[in-house]
């Protein structure tokens, strides 16, 4: 019984299982032993999270109704494999390319690329919709939460 609708949660609900096992294996710092927020806690609750959406979503496709309509058969297209694959490289290239060029770039370039790669075409929105994100989240977490995001080796 393992159809279309019940392959992606399952698969999902695998990978925040591993991910939430990963996420308790966190060491904690000395000081933060006392501490109710840790390095650990994002992601322990992104597990969490993840692994209840998996779970609502595996329970509301088993409680659907079937349909009596015999729904024909979809297969996967070529493009979808190749795109599927291009992203996965470009995630890949997206991690080796963080050190040395820095968040804000590398993650624009990501983005962009992405956004072609799933078949965004218009140059305003592949533009409005990368650079601004990027600029917005590195301002928020740099600048607002204090957080470090690598500037990359190239600048200094």
């Amino acid at each position: 019984m393992l159809n279309r609708e019940l392959l992606g949660p399952s698969l999902f609900l695998a990978l925040f299982t591993l991910y939430a096992i990963v996420a308790w294996q966190i060491p904690l710092l000395p000081f933060e032993e006392y501490e109710m927020v840790t390095s650990a806690t994002l992601p322990k609750v992104y597990a969490g999270f993840g692994i209840l959406v998996c779970l609502l979503s595996i329970g509301a496709t088993l409680l659907k109704p079937q349909e009596q309509k015999e729904e024909p058969e979809q297969r996967l297209d070529k493009r979808d494999v190749l795109r599927t694959f291009g992203l996965l490289v470009l995630m890949v290239l997206y991690s080796t390319a963080l050190e040395p060029i820095g968040f804000l770039i590398s993650t624009s370039i990501f983005l962009l690329v992405g956004f072609f790669v799933m078949g965004e075409r218009r140059k305003k929105i592949l533009l409005l919709a990368s650079i601004p994100v990027v600029v917005v989240f590195w301002f928020l977490m740099t600048q607002i939460l204090g957080i470090y995001l690598v500037p990359g080796d190239l600048w200094s």
